[in-house]
């Protein structure tokens, strides 16, 4: 069947054309989602949530897009989301140095000059932020 066929039964609430859907692109959102995470249990977990958000998403589905980009995006949000909640999460002293080094991009000298820090411990407080979110990330880095 052709993709914008498809579509169209899946914007009229087509039941079997959301398991066609899932039957389509199940092994491809799986295998992106092993070759991310290295696992398979994890894998398993975002593929499925990835499918769930994909059916409660489908009235927003504008067909723009391919379906698989539009599968991706959702898998890429749920990581994304992930890395938004563990950087909130971690002690300001973390937070701040994470945000001006790696999302805005400053050198441990402007970082230590802008919080009157020594560069040490910028470099220090940078590398417990890392460790804390490789940790709470650690289901999506195994």
């Amino acid at each position: 069947m052709q993709e914008d066929q498809l579509v169209a039964r899946l914007r009229k609430g087509d039941r079997r054309a959301f398991e066609e859907l899932v039957i389509a692109y199940q092994h491809r959102v799986f295998g992106v989602a092993v070759r991310m995470l290295g696992s398979r249990t994890e894998a398993e977990e975002i593929a499925q949530e990835t499918f769930l958000r994909a059916h409660r998403a489908l009235p927003e589905f504008r067909g723009e897009a391919r379906l698989s980009t539009w599968l991706y995006a959702i898998e890429r949000a749920e990581l994304d989301g992930a890395l938004r909640d563990a950087i909130a999460a971690l002690p300001d002293e973390r937070r701040i140095v994470v945000i001006l080094r790696d999302l805005e991009g400053l050198s441990y000298e402007e970082i230590a000059e802008a919080l009157a820090l020594e560069p040490g411990t910028v470099r220090s407080r940078l590398h417990r932020a890392r460790m804390d979110l490789k940790a709470k990330l650690e289901r999506f880095t195994q």
